[in-house]
This record gives structure tokens, sequence and C-alpha cells, in this order.
């Protein structure tokens, strides 16, 4: 049975020589920032995650990952503490660049042999079996970290964990209807999926899901050792999976109403096309998540 560490956290596995609290925050290395979170580089083997935005529930999906699905390549964390008040997630920096830095210049053999890489790594994480029963929420145990979920309650928290695919539908309607309630709308919408979402989003069970499957989360590269599994002319790649802050046990079609979001995904491409190759498509659930994202989205 899976039990979600205690914090501070250290990796119990040989680990590189580690940076100092001073030393990240002096860190001018910026890969990303906002005015609650930081990603800094410290050299070529740490990345550091670092702020008030940064949630456990990410570092503990690492460690679970490491621990319990080791087919599945993702960073490892090194230590994950607090300190005033900021989350700290030391952890390896994978090489590489983003999958959609060289997406549009690779050979058509060169994308064949990423898409089975992919393919191959879901298939890992949908024979993955969840360690509670029944369960729909976070790696960690928590909620859903997804922002459908982002109560509108007024408690500024994610909802769940829930108990049942039922469960989960009613609290992502419940949301919805509790937006309606705090804008003073007509609730004639909220009745209309509280009658016909269940019917849908139904006969899913909790897979291991990352939640953010976009090409700029696919780190890629070269591996010159190998040969292209597709065309030995072609070369072939390294995949590892990065910012898994939204992975959770999540109904089987969760995965591709997130990699398939509007803002991240054009039919123009062909991406939007090879994505449906390694990740399972529910037309009829995805119908019906668009609507609701559309009215419950940010």
């Amino acid at each position: 049975m899976w039990k979600p560490v205690a914090v501070p956290f250290q990796n119990s596995q040989p680990l590189p020589t580690l940076p100092t609290t001073d030393e990240i925050r002096a860190c001018t290395n910026v890969l990303w920032e906002t005015e609650a979170s930081k990603i800094v580089a410290l050299n070529d083997n740490i990345v550091v995650k670092y702020g008030r935005c940064i949630t456990i529930s990410e570092g503990q999906s690492l460690v679970y990952l490491e621990r319990h699905v080791p087919g599945v390549p993702a960073p490892r964390l090194y230590t994950m503490y607090y300190d005033s008040k900021q989350l700290f997630l030391v952890m390896q920096r994978v090489p590489g660049v983003p999958l959609n830095f060289i997406w549009p210049s690779l050979a058509p053999s060169e994308k064949d042999d990423i898409v089975a890489k992919l393919q191959r790594i879901s298939d890992i994480m949908r024979k993955a079996e969840c360690p509670w029963p029944d369960f729909f929420g976070g790696l960690d145990g928590g909620g859903v970290y997804h922002y459908l979920f982002y109560s509108q309650h007024g408690d500024q928290k994610f909802l769940g964990p829930f108990s049942g695919e039922s469960a989960f539908v009613a609290g992502l309607v419940g949301n919805y209807r509790a937006l309606v309630e705090n804008n003073n709308h007509p609730d004639y919408k909220a009745r209309f999926y509280e009658k016909y979402l269940p019917g849908v989003l139904q006969g899913h069970r909790p897979t291991l899901t990352h939640g953010d499957m976009q090409q700029k989360n696919i780190m890629v590269v070269e591996n010159t050792s190998r040969p292209n599994d597709q065309d030995q002319g072609g070369r072939s790649f390294d995949i590892v999976l990065v910012d898994w802050e939204s992975s959770g046990w999540l109904p089987d079609f969760w995965e591709f109403f997130c990699a398939s979001y509007p803002l991240h995904f054009q039919w123009d491409e062909d991406w939007s096309w090879r994505v449906q190759e390694f990740i399972q498509v529910w037309p009829a659930e995805m119908a019906m998540m668009q609507l609701i994202d559309r009215d419950l989205g940010w």
C-alpha cells in the first residue's frame, strides 16, 4: 500500500551534491517565474521549483512514480522541504529540449519513433493499479489538482478526493452549481449537467494520469547510441515527462481531455492527430467535457 512520504523528505538513493537554500534563492538561471513560484537551474544536473504555489502533490507524484511505476520516465525528486512557508522541490534536471522546440523539424520516421515511445509509456500508465479502492484524486491521496475542481464554494482548495466515479462527477457538477449560485445566475444549465453528465461520464476506472500531456512537458534528447526503431536512417530520442503537478488517479478519458485543451491543441497541426495514437479518445465524453469546461473553466 502506498503511503505518501513525510515532509521534509530526502531521497534514500545516491544523490548529487545538493545546493543550499541560500544558493537556490541566489540562482539567476531562471527557467520560469511567477509572483508565487520560480523554477531555477542550479547546474546541468539539478533544477529546483520553489514558492508558495508549488504543491506537495507534485513531489509526492515523483516519489510514487520512482518507487512504484519506474517504467514511466520522470525526473527524480532529491529533496522536498519548506522554508519560510515556501515549498522547495529539488529535482533531477532532465537533459534535452521540450518536444515543441523540434517537432516541426522532425522527419516522419523520427515523429513515429517518438510517438511509439509515448505509446509504450501510456500503456504502462494505463496498466498501473490505483493503491486505494475506487479512488479519484491526486497521487498524494489528496484532491483533484485541476482548475475545474478548484472550489467555487469559497474555501480556496481543490475538491476531492472522491470515492467512486459518481462522486467524482457529482463534485464536478456541484462545483459548477456553486459558481452559478455565487453569480446569482439561473440554474437551468446546472440542472442540465446534473441530469445528463452522469449518464455520459460513467464506466471509467481510476487511471494513472499525467494531466498535462502537452509537447512542452515532453522532454526529448537524441540518443546517438541507439537506432531509430522505425527507420534506421532517422534519429532516435529518449523521452522524459515533466511537470506532474496535475497528475492523479482520474477517469481514463481525462488524459485526452487535458491534452486537447483548446489553448494548446491546434487542429491545423499534425500533433493533434498523432496524440490519438498514444492517448485513448472518448468522443462523447470529450464533447460533454468541452461544454462544461467553457462554463466552469478559466
